[in-house]
């Protein structure tokens, strides 16, 4: 903040406040929270009335102005976050905003403003995100549950994989096993199969399982709001040879990819290590997206923490501590890893056996 010239920030990401504060409201994120930052002194958490009680069990932070809800919602929320700039007499100064936040909606920023008309609002540079992007021992814990729950889930689900079974049929089944190994909210990823396999993003239906389709599950295990995240692919009986050789061949390409990932590597070689060989096997004509993202302390509607990603011209260089989810896609099969980066090289968080699998 001092660099940035900053005396003050006002923050909305609910990632950056809750590794600021530990305060998490669950589903609540909805309704206007927000944290006054001083460069100097502690923080000041604007916060909905009902989610008090979250606030007291969750935050170390205990001075907060709080509205109720009334039908402008917006208007007392706003004079809320006033009230904690006014608190620290720095609302009528420069103050830096997380303009890239989800939750601070153009109607939210344009109502501040015209509460604050003397103020100076500044984009400020993701000051926390960038904090978080290596983590500490702690975190990388909570993303070893994570993961732990997550293959738990993947695995109940592929022993079910059988023509005739549904998507939704085997979606309860792999969620089932992610909460009964210690998964927590939200239970969320993409369950897809058969001509849905393009549906990237796709969630469970109620198609089924045909004899020799495909079906892949990319599942999140959640420890704290700490995202770990695998793909894996299985067959309804027994796999052809195409469906082996492209499984085969995603699987070495990202082997040798994955080893490439240690500090001080720039992650266009990593990238390119992913892109090339896998537009060079004729499975895919183009490879548009991301072969890897950073992943950590998530909240929908985040997937990533969106600053790290590889692609071809991705320049920056991976250090200790960073975790990527890295994965490939082909014709239907999907193959995907979370990796730390430690000093010795790279580490599989998520130690599922890699391979296609199949149920006869």
């Amino acid at each position: 903040m001092e660099k940035a010239k900053l005396p003050i920030l006002l923050l909305h990401q609910p990632e950056n406040i809750i590794y600021l504060t530990g305060f998490d409201p669950g589903p609540g994120w909805y309704a206007y929270h927000a944290l006054v930052v001083p460069a100097k002194g502690d923080p000041i958490l604007v916060v909905r009335d009902v989610e008090i009680p979250a606030a007291e069990v969750s935050s170390w932070v205990k001075d907060w102005t709080f509205y109720s809800d009334t039908v402008d919602i917006l208007e007392v929320a706003i004079d809320a976050a006033k009230r904690a700039l006014d608190q620290l007499d720095l609302g009528g100064g420069k103050i830096g905003v997380d303009e890239h936040s989800w939750f601070l909606t153009p109607e939210r920023y344009n109502r501040l403003r015209s509460k604050l008309p003397h103020a100076s609002f500044v984009a400020e540079p993701k000051i926390v995100d960038h904090l978080r992007i290596t983590k500490s021992p702690i975190e990388i814990e909570c993303i070893r549950k994570g993961a732990a729950a997550v293959e738990a889930g993947v695995k109940a689900g592929i022993e079910r994989v059988v023509a005739g079974a549904t998507e939704r049929e085997l979606a309860s089944v792999a969620f089932g096993g992610i909460i009964l190994a210690g998964g927590e909210l939200p239970l969320n990823g993409v369950i897809i199969s058969g001509d849905r396999s393009d549906v990237i993003h796709g969630g469970f239906t109620d198609r089924r399982l045909q004899q020799g389709e495909q079906i892949y599950f990319e599942l999140n295990g959640i420890h704290q709001n700490y995202h770990a995240r695998m793909m894996r692919t299985a067959i309804a009986g027994r796999p052809n040879a195409d469906q082996m050789k492209v499984a085969e061949t995603l699987i070495r390409i990202q082997d040798h990819g994955i080893a490439l990932m240690k500090p001080g590597t720039v992650a266009a070689r990593i990238d390119d290590a992913f892109r090339k060989p896998v537009l060079a096997s004729g499975y895919r004509q183009s490879y548009t997206n991301k072969t890897g993202y950073s992943m950590g302390l998530n909240i929908r509607p985040s997937s990533t923490e969106g600053l790290r990603e590889f692609l071809p011209d991705a320049n920056w260089v991976l250090e200790p501590g960073m975790v990527f989810h890295m994965l490939l896609m082909a014709k239907g099969i999907g193959i995907s890893e979370t990796v730390l980066v430690t000093e010795a090289g790279p580490e599989r968080i998520t130690k599922m056996e890699r391979k296609l699998f199949w149920n006869e």
